[in-house]
Order: structure tokens, then C-alpha cells, then sequence
């Protein structure tokens, strides 16, 4: 059985795909698994069981990375084709079963709206295939001694940012918790573009306390860091997702996202929602009080 996956470029919406593809391979087993991802997702699936290939989908301008995969896929007769997309490759190949993800109804989650391909009640949970290899580097960096803390302080759009002097004064106020959190160690997690203020914050915070985690190209390496953690406390970001996705007890700040439709998804997250000022939420009237509390509410 061969069966094709095409799912998103963005790194959350990636993991929120995860959740459907493993049941696809729980229902189908010893099935040969092609995924279509975005280039920043590709590592997320390099661990799935049963996979043939990868296919990196690089967009291309006037929409010539759809023809690249339909160059790609076209000669296989494939048994399911799962596009969440929404493109018209599941309607140009030949296969058994074509599954393509519906309009959103801006009234489900994600996760829900992608498990009703299926049928699937209750949603199935996102989750992280994570190699062998990568558990050891993850410990490697992160340790298995004293707590830590991940504190994810960047997103992909400038609304969605807390600003990073909240995030430094954050990481202050966890450090000093000594009561509730001894020994606590802070894990400073971004792309490299993200390298210099990571940095920074680790500069400015109590020497030995804190280690960075940057431009990791492995997101299976970062998900079993973050697995590793007492907590994380990220932006509305890919970051969130993937905290959430490998079991970690996490804390998302969201501005003027929908939560209910975009949140981490799973039983051990509190959302951090900015109050809403005249019908727009703005993430910067977060306080650092509201962030803490969160945490203790994870921890606890």
C-alpha cells in the first residue's frame, strides 16, 4: 500500500498535521508513507514508520512547485491521497482513496477540522516521531538533573511577539522562585535568526543558568529538547505547537490569533489570551503576572 500526505509549509500547522497522519499509519500498517511538506518541515517526518520519501515543496512562483509534485508523484498508482492543501493533485494522480481538507468553518479547531476527514472522534492528537539519535543529542544538551525551564521568545509576524524585555523579566522571576522551582535551569529556544537576542537574554541572566538553543536544523532534536522540559512558555508559534506536541506542559501567549481555533493542542496547555481593546487583542498588554501564573498553573 503506498500512500501520499500532503500537508503545510508552516511549521504549526505541520504539527498539527501529525495527529492524522499516524492514524493513517496505525490504520494501515506496513503502508509506504510519501510526505509533501514545506522545506521548515521536513525533519518533523524523517522518523515517520513506514516512510518512503520527503518531498521538500519550495514554493515557486505563479504556483510551479504544485506542477514540481504532480512531475513527482504522477507515475505511482497511490491507494490514499491525503491533501490538506486543498490543491488539485488528489484529482491528477490515479489513486484508490482521495482525501482533501474542506474549507475552513472558522468554528473548529485544527485538529478538529482535519480529524473529520476521517471521521475520527475524538480529534486525534498531533504527536512527534523522534529518532533514536536525536533523543541522545536532546539529552545531551539539556541534561536529566535539575529542572528546566524552555522559554521560546520569538514568531513569525511581530503581532504575535510579546516583547522581549517581558520574556527577560520572566525569566528573572522564574529564576528567583527558589521555593517552587530549585535549581531551575532556562532553555532559550529560536532559529538562528533568533541566535543574537537568545544570546543576549542568556548574557543578561544569572551565569550558568541558562543555554540556547539556535538555528537547530533538526525539529525532531528540538522536540525531544523540549520533551525534556519541566515547561515551556512560547509565542503564538510553531514552537508552541511543537512543545505541546511532544508531551511538554506548556504555556502559548496569544495576541490577535483565535485561540480556539489555533492553540496547542492537547491537555497539558494554558493559554495566556491578551484582553481585547475594543475588539482587537493586543499581545503586548500581556503581564509578566499573568505569564507566571501560567506557569505554576502547568507546573502544579
Amino acid at each position: 500500500m503506498r500512500i501520499l500526505f500532503i500537508t503545510a509549509t508552516r511549521i504549526g500547522d505541520a504539527v498539527i498535521s501529525t495527529g492524522l497522519l499516524a492514524h493513517l499509519v496505525d490504520e494501515n500498517p506496513g503502508a509506504k508513507i510519501t510526505v509533501a511538506c514545506g522545506p521548515l518541515a521536513e525533519s518533523l517526518f524523517t522518523s515517520v514508520p513506514g516512510l518512503d520519501r520527503v518531498i521538500v515543496l519550495s514554493k515557486k512562483s505563479f504556483s510551479r512547485h504544485w506542477f514540481k509534485l504532480w512531475a513527482d508523484v504522477r507515475s505511482q498508482r497511490w491507494d490514499i491521497v491525503v491533501d490538506l492543501r486543498r490543491s488539485l493533485i488528489p484529482y491528477l494522480v490515479r489513486t484508490n482513496k482521495r482525501f482533501r481538507l474542506a474549507p475552513d468553518d472558522h468554528r473548529s479547531h485544527r485538529v478538529e477540522l482535519l480529524s473529520r476527514l476521517f471521521n475520527l472522534e475524538p480529534p486525534r492528537s498531533p504527536t512527534v516521531w523522534i529518532s533514536e539519535k536525536e533523543k541522545a543529542a536532546a539529552v545531551g544538551l539539556v541534561g536529566v538533573g535539575d529542572p528546566v525551564i524552555a522559554i521560546c521568545p520569538t514568531a513569525a509576524r511581530p503581532e504575535k511577539t510579546w516583547p522581549s524585555d517581558r520574556f527577560l523579566e520572566l525569566a528573572q522571576t522564574l529564576l528567583k522562585d527558589v521555593s517552587r522551582l530549585p535549581n531551575l535551569k532556562l532553555l532559550l529556544v529560536g532559529a538562528e535568526e533568533d541566535r543574537a537576542l537568545l544570546t543576549h537574554l542568556a548574557d543578561t541572566l544569572p551565569d550558568g543558568r541558562s543555554m540556547v538553543m539556535a538555528g537547530c536544523p533538526n525539529l525532531q532534536r528540538v522536540a525531544a529538547a523540549l520533551s525534556l522540559c519541566a515547561a515551556t512558555v512560547a509565542n503564538d508559534s510553531g514552537l508552541a505547537h511543537l512543545a505541546a506536541a511532544s508531551g511538554c506542559p506548556t504555556v502559548a501567549l496569544f495576541g490577535p490569533t483565535r485561540a480556539d481555533l489555533y492553540r496547542p493542542w492537547g491537555m497539558r496547555v494554558s493559554v495566556v489570551n491578551a484582553p481585547q481593546n475594543q475588539g482587537d487583542a493586543v499581545i503586548t498588554d500581556i503581564s509578566v503576572d499573568e505569564v507566571v501564573a501560567a506557569v505554576h498553573s502547568v507546573l502544579d
